[in-house]
């Protein structure tokens, strides 16, 4: 039935493999995690609400600057505080949460692969889980898309324990539960997936005893319990305000519209997935092609699984690549039973061209993270050389990767290959990303107290001022006019874009270049020339 055979009666207990994966991946994620500075604009202001509620001693209240922000749900804070209270306020500590929730997916794919699959097919999904270049990224980000990714895979494949009756009636709490944090960690997502999900596949089975198997009151009272009560509460405090901006902004437009400014074509995800499973991309197409969802029920769902979510989120308006990451659970799960049948010699006539289509598309995604340090180099960044051995290793694995395609030693490389590949990124690519997307650099040395007036810089680079300048920034709507304002009363630092920082070079005040930062913004200090009468700044 599970089409997949087990390993051999002399390989190591599921024990013994659960504890060895889950110690290899907390060794990954944790591998210099608070090396890199925060990135983007999302790491430092997710960063910032957990340092305030950690401060405030609040549990249901997140605040940024000081104002109640209601953009995200509570998990991710509460799990942040902790690590803060131990760690101190550090880049280690707001990523611990995320790190957390990697080891957690691996453990849930361990789980139910074994179950679904077999053993063998469980181990490999879990590895290839641990040591997925996407997962890796998003478990190592002080953001919620890998708490999200981990218990919506722990809801889904409880669940889908207790439909295959591979485990019993009270599994259905702990999916119920899991579901419940899952909407704690970014909202409807929680309980909207698992239901496309086992929605999907009851409309491909119409069969009414798949769902009498899904439905358990003491399930719906685990989610209520667990997530109910900060909603509940939440709303009571901010009534309508958290409606409009929680449900309404943030995840029905988010949705339907590109209202934040991120677009993106349907095949959006294709890509990022296949880049994401990097090296593990060689055995895809065998996985999908081992598939049997006609006849094997287990596949059938799998395969809805992965799909259901995938056009769900390609359909969507606004597209980021980290809303894609809890579809790497069952990409783990497809490409695992390849790399299991493979192993077992398990060979048919269509692995003689899976395995040489798979070993072509990640020399691809190969050759692209060869690229990438010319790429830098072309910018200007002078890390680039950093990125030159992680590279080199991607292209060995791609080449070995062609030519032992069609032989099972390719699964012992990629299990060597993957994780080795995933120690180069954690220590060579601090730098570069410091480089490239924080703007942490342009905080140093400025003490606390002074306010830093933003204009036109980019959201990376000014945003980071909320962890690392104690969110003493402000946007400044009137432009450049209101900021020459302020700098006639008295000096004035401001972040600013290139072109920006231009229309503050008018007579009578002086521009002093303080520090630079990516995508071309600065810091300068902004003042009246002594001596210089200025009656009103130029509009």
């Amino acid at each position: 039935m599970r089409g997949v055979a087990d390993p051999t009666t002399d390989s190591p207990s599921a024990g013994r493999q659960c504890i060895w994966l889950l110690v290899l991946t907390g060794v990954l994620l944790c591998l210099r995690l608070g090396a890199t500075p925060l990135l983007g604009p999302d790491e430092p202001r997710y960063a910032r609400v957990a340092v305030e509620m950690n401060r405030a001693h609040a549990w249901v209240l997140p605040t940024l600057g000081g104002r109640v922000w209601m953009e995200k749900p509570v998990l991710y804070y509460w799990l942040a505080k902790p690590a803060l209270a131990l760690f101190g306020e550090t880049e280690l500590a707001v990523r611990l949460p995320s790190a957390l929730a990697g080891v957690v997916s691996v453990l849930f794919v361990f789980l139910v692969g074994c179950r679904l699959l077999g053993r063998r097919a469980g181990f490999y999904s879990a590895l290839i889980m641990a040591t997925a270049v996407l997962a890796f990224v998003y478990s190592r980000a002080a953001a919620m898309d890998a708490l999200l990714a981990a218990c919506v895979t722990g809801a889904i494949g409880l669940a889908a324990l207790r439909l295959f009756e591979d485990a019993g009636p009270w599994t259905l709490v702990g999916a119920y539960a899991l579901a419940g944090l899952a909407t704690l960690a970014k909202g409807p997502l929680g309980i909207l997936l698992p239901t496309l999900v086992f929605g999907t596949y009851w409309l491909t089975t119409r069969r009414k005893q798949d769902l009498t198997r899904l439905v358990s009151v003491g399930g719906l009272l685990a989610f209520a319990v667990v997530a109910v009560p900060w909603y509940a509460l939440i709303t009571a405090r901010e009534g309508r305000d958290f409606l409009d901006v929680f449900i309404l902004n943030h995840n029905i437009q988010r949705f339907t519209s590109t209202i934040h400014h991120h677009p993106g074509p349907v095949f959006y995800y294709l890509p990022i997935l296949l880049a994401g499973l990097f090296p593990w991309t060689a055995l895809l197409p065998l996985g999908l092609g081992r598939l049997q969802p006609a006849k094997n029920p287990r596949h059938r769902f799998l395969l809805v699984w992965l799909v259901a979510p995938l056009v769900f989120f390609s359909l969507a308006g606004s597209k980021l690549p980290g809303y894609i990451v809890p579809c790497v659970a069952p990409l783990a799960l497809v490409t695992g039973a390849g790399a299991a049948s493979l192993t077992a010699a398990d060979q048919r006539r269509s692995s003689r061209w899976l395995l040489p289509a798979g070993a072509a598309i990640n020399l691809v995604v190969a050759a692209l993270l060869v690229a990438l340090p010319f790429v830098l180099r072309a910018q200007g960044h002078s890390s680039w050389r950093l990125l030159l051995l992680p590279g080199a290793w991607a292209a060995g694995l791609g080449i070995l990767g062609l030519l032992w395609a069609r032989r099972p030693r390719v699964v012992r490389l990629l299990a060597l290959g993957a994780p080795g590949l995933l120690v180069l990124l954690a220590l060579t690519t601090p730098r570069p990303l410091a480089e490239v997307a924080s703007g942490k650099a342009l905080f140093e040395g400025i003490p606390p107290r002074d306010e830093i007036l933003v204009l036109g810089a980019s959201r990376s680079a000014w945003m980071a001022g909320y962890f690392y300048h104690e969110g003493r920034v402000r946007e400044m709507p009137g432009g450049a006019t209101a900021v020459l304002e302020a700098a006639a009363r008295q000096p004035v630092l401001v972040l600013c874009g290139r072109s920006d920082c231009r229309r503050l070079a008018e007579p009578g005040y002086s521009v002093e270049t303080l520090r630079f930062g990516p995508r071309h913004s600065r810091l300068v200090s902004v003042s009246r020339r002594r001596g210089t009468q200025v009656e009103s700044p130029p509009s």
